[in-house]
This record gives structure tokens, sequence and C-alpha cells, in this order.
């Protein structure tokens, strides 16, 4: 059940991701992912440099060229999952290459692998292209690994030193970092949109629900709650109690001060009333100037205390319009309901209970016949 509480975090999570993303954050967030991949292949640059790996260096010149560029790019370009294609083709180019050069052990290929889950993580519709990197990333380490059975198949030897240990924990870093940043950024994207899409829900469920006018429940969102109460009632074999409540007179508050003044009266004797019910009770604008309420596990007293509560308060407040001062009053018809009674029953007999204050002085609450 998407409870109140549940609401209130999922919108205090939109509001702090929403103030990062203002901030500049997706920037900062592509900024530092092509940073490392700079920094990566510096490293690769000394690396292939220091044993002689002409091929690699150059390939790695061209790509700290690339991955430069990226961060100069990354501000100017709209569209960046351009720069993430790009570099999802440098990275199989790079592993492939690599991997003939040096074989297998030194477990770049390991890079083919790492970026198909990447390519499925970015947030681009088209999923072609994350199915097109993945079938040429799964063919390329197929290839490689059948050619690394063949004896003495890559084109350098590490036999005299330990740089396949070296390359094979850069790899490992690398690989792992990489997937661990991907994945928590998505991970983050993925909750703020799941709680976006709870929050909009409920929005429009709320919307569906509320008089727009009074912020009350509306009619057919109390029929539901009545409907709640009734089955808990019979569950709990405890009784509740329904208070229909009308302002006296309203016509002639349109008729003297106009609708739109007439509507100020409705919003605040709607605060009035929501105001005055109790923590478990519920209250709607049942239509026009009338108002529902409803108090579960509760009897009639409780409904006549909450009526008179009611009305005490709306007597008591004062309105102006221009330079005239008017109060208003209510009348309330309460009636209890037992777990058996059928709901529509007792509205109909608080409603003639109203109608009979309404005959009998008005400003009231009657709660026996």
């Amino acid at each position: 059940m998407y409870t109140n509480e549940k609401y209130r975090k999922d919108l205090a999570f939109i509001e702090k991701i929403d103030h990062l993303i203002s901030q500049k954050i997706e920037f900062l967030a592509y900024f530092i992912g092509f940073s490392a991949c700079l920094a990566v292949h510096i490293a690769y640059l000394l690396l292939f440099a220091a044993t002689g790996i002409t091929i690699m260096k150059i390939f790695n010149i061209f790509s700290v060229i690339f991955y430069f560029s990226t961060l100069i790019l990354v501000k100017k370009v709209k569209e960046k999952s351009i720069l993430v294609y790009a570099t999802f083709i440098e990275i199989i180019t790079h592993a492939s290459i690599a991997t003939l050069c040096v074989g297998w052990e030194s477990d770049f290929g390991m890079f083919l692998l790492m970026i198909i889950p990447i390519a499925f993580l970015m947030p681009d519709k088209n999923k072609k292209n994350s199915f097109i990197i993945m079938t040429v990333s799964i063919l390329l380490y197929g290839i490689l690994g059948f050619l690394s059975l063949i004896p003495d198949s890559s084109i350098y030897s590490f036999e005299k030193n330990s740089y396949h240990t070296v390359f094979y924990v850069i790899n490992i870093i690398s690989d792992s970092s990489i997937l661990i940043y991907f994945t928590t950024i998505y991970t983050i994207i993925n909750r703020y949109t799941d709680c976006k899409l709870r929050v909009q829900n409920e929005q429009l469920r709320i919307l569906a629900s509320t008089d727009p006018l009074t912020q009350l429940n509306n009619r057919r969102e109390m029929g539901r709650i009545l409907a709640d109460i009734s089955t808990e009632s019979k569950n709990n074999k405890k009784s509740f109690v329904i208070g229909i409540g009308d302002i006296d007179n309203f016509k002639r508050v349109n008729d003297t001060y106009g609708h739109d003044h007439g509507d100020v009266v409705l919003s605040a004797i709607s605060a009035i009333i929501a105001s005055s019910i109790p923590d478990n009770g519920y209250v709607a604008r049942w239509g026009g100037e009338e108002f529902l309420f409803v108090i579960p596990d509760a009897d009639i007293s409780a409904g006549k205390n909450c009526g008179e509560t009611i009305i005490q308060s709306v007597s008591q407040h004062k309105f102006k319009h221009n330079d005239s001062v008017f109060f208003v009053t209510m009348t309330f018809g309460v009636c209890e309901g037992q777990p058996d009674d059928i709901v529509d029953k007792i509205i109909s007999h608080a409603d003639a209970r109203l109608y009979m204050g309404k005959h009998n002085g008005k400003n009231q609450v009657v709660y026996t016949d």
C-alpha cells in the first residue's frame, strides 16, 4: 500500500535529485567517466611505450587525444549518447587489438563483455544500438578466445617480464570500477524514475479524488472510503458514525455577496470541518454546500460531539466582504451505523435528520428521530 509516508519520502528523493541535476550533475557524471578513461589510457600509453609495443603505443596516443576531446565536447554536445557510443567503439577496437598484441592472459578481452551491460544501461530509447554492440562484442570475444588457443598467436611475448600481471591488474581494476560507476548512476536514475512515476500516480489519484475548490475528498472518493469502513466494521464488529451537514441559507450568501465570495465561504468552512474531524475520520464535499463526515470505530455520541464542534466553530467564524461583516451557520444530521447496516441507508437516515434540523430552527445537530 502506498502510504503518505512513502509518498513524502519519494517526493523528498525527487526534489534532491532535481536539485543535483540543476547543479550540472549530468555534465559532471559524463566528465568523471571520460576523465577516468583518459587516465587509464595514459597509463596504457606509458606501459606500452615501456614494453616497446609500437602498435599499441600509437593506438593509445590517439586514444588519449580522443578522450581529451570528449572532455571538451561533453559540454558542447547536446546528445551526449553520441560520445558514449564513440567510446564503445574505441573500447572494442582497443580491447581487440591489445589482445592480438599481448595475448589472452592480459585480459583485455574482458572489456568486450564489460561494455555490454553498460550499453543496455544507456538512457537511449533506441535499444537497437545496444544489441549491435552486444553482438559485435560477443563475436569478437569468441574469435579472440579461439585464436588464443593457437600457440604463439600473440604478436608480442612477455615471457621474460611480469607485464602480463601489470596489465591484468590494471584491466581488472578498470573493468570493475567502470561497471560499478555506471551501475551506480543507473540505479540512482532508475530509483528516481520509479519514485517519479509513483508520485505522479499518487498526484493523479489525489486530483481524481479531491474536490478542487475545498480540497476535501469528493463524493466518488468518499464512496470508496465508506465501502472500506463498512467492510472493516463487519470484520471488527464495531459501529461507525456518519454525519451530513449543510450551510444554512447559503443561497442568500451567494445572492447577497456573489458566487465568488460564496466560494470563499465554502473554502473557509471546509477548512473548519477538516480541522474538527478526529484523526481517524474522513470528510468530503458531498455536493454544493453539503458536507459528509464519517468516523470509524465510533458511536452516536462521537458523531454528535463532532457535529457540535463544527457548528460552534462555523458560527463563530467572521466573514468579511468589503465593509460588510456576516456570519453563517450549519445544520447536521448524524446517524450511527452497525456492522450489518447498508451504508446508503445510514446516509439516508442522517440526511433525514439533517432536514429535520433544517425545519426545526437550523444551526443544530440532530442525532435522534
